[in-house]
């Protein structure tokens, strides 16, 4: 019975990352623009993704920036690493020019950095958590994922 429930929570997280394929930017931005649940959203299509390709730049961009949000510090390097090592080679003209030029990696090895250089103990991380629910924040690397929408990825 748990293997069926599981299989059918796939198929709908599957579902729900396909249908996104229309306005992948729009459905992430929104879902993640809504706070708590939407940003849960926003990684189960991130999830979905990479259960197909490993090597999903979108899906590790909004990975990677779920765990920033949550303050999942085990998770954030790793994450913020693998952005950066499938992003070194994307080609693409218009992820390029915002990755490379618009400093978006430069920003992504800042944070490494910082995470790095500033361990947050439990105390903290539980204080600051409860801001990863609300609403009306932006994605903060909505331009990676605009920019890939405009170079076809989604098609």
């Amino acid at each position: 019975m748990k293997k069926l429930l599981i299989g059918f929570m796939v198929m709908v997280t599957a579902g729900s990352a396909s249908l996104a394929q229309t306005n992948f930017y729009t459905n992430v931005t929104n879902l993640w623009y809504q706070g708590g649940e939407g940003r849960s959203n926003v990684l189960d299509i991130a999830n979905a993704r990479l259960a197909v390709n490993t090597n999903d730049i979108a899906g590790l961009i909004l990975k990677a920036e779920y765990h920033l949000e949550f303050l999942e510090t085990e998770s954030i390097s790793n994450a913020y690493l693998r952005v950066i090592q499938v992003g070194d080679t994307i080609t693409t003209t218009h992820f390029v020019n915002n990755w490379q030029e618009g400093l978006s990696r430069y920003a992504f090895l800042y944070i490494l950095d910082v995470v790095a250089k500033t361990p947050l103990t439990p105390q903290q991380i539980q204080a600051e958590k409860h801001k990863a629910l609300l609403p009306r924040k932006k994605l903060p690397a909505a331009r990676l994922i605009e920019a890939l929408q405009k170079d076809g990825y989604f098609d």
